[in-house]
């Protein structure tokens, strides 16, 4: 029969599995479980130009965005909350917090797929590698890392184009050169 000994028993399994019940439903699947599928990343600098009273002025920005899909065990996870920090490093540095990128929002539409973007000025956006750590929100185990390179060019301006002409012209000079006419 029914003792009250049981009846506790049973009544504390109910409470332990009705506590965890939010926990199960909180993360849909353990960090370790989770893949990730990269469908792009794009790279770019956005060139704005404000007049002033002292001529035109050019701001850049550096763009960061890249599209993903996660899945847990094999089976596409759609709609979770996920939010991104974002790291730093130039060559085979360690990787360091980039300023101002700690908790970045990620966007997810209705067919499962994730983006993350993010913008700063060029000026703070040095050359390196810049790794979007993804996490489940309000977790901080990461389930995904998504690498982006930047470059910024060493040498920039007008006498760059010119000389990049130049070198072009010199290109077809020596092949026209080289080729003799059938006789």
């Amino acid at each position: 029969g029914y003792t009250a000994v049981t009846g506790t028993r049973a009544m504390s399994r109910f409470l332990f599995l009705a506590a965890l019940l939010p926990l199960a439903l909180a993360m849909p699947c353990k960090p370790s479980d989770v893949s990730i599928t990269q469908d792009g990343v794009y790279t770019d600098i956005a060139s704005t130009f404000l007049q002033t009273q002292s001529g035109l002025r050019e701001d850049k920005v550096a763009v960061f965005s890249a599209e993903f899909r996660l899945f847990c065990k094999g089976e596409l996870i759609k709609g979770e909350a996920l939010s991104a920090s974002v790291f730093y490093r130039s060559g085979s540095e360690a990787y360091a917090p980039k300023a101002g990128l700690k908790d970045v929002g990620v966007m997810s539409n209705s067919t499962g797929s994730y983006q993350v973007s993010f913008a700063l000025p060029e000026e703070q956006m040095p050359s390196g590698e810049y790794r979007a750590v993804v996490s489940f929100a309000g977790e901080s185990e990461p389930v995904a890392n998504i690498s982006m390179f930047h470059s910024v060019p060493m040498v920039t301006g007008r006498h760059m184009e010119l000389l990049a002409t130049t070198v072009l012209l010199l290109q077809a000079y020596y092949a026209l050169t080289q080729v003799k006419p059938s006789a």
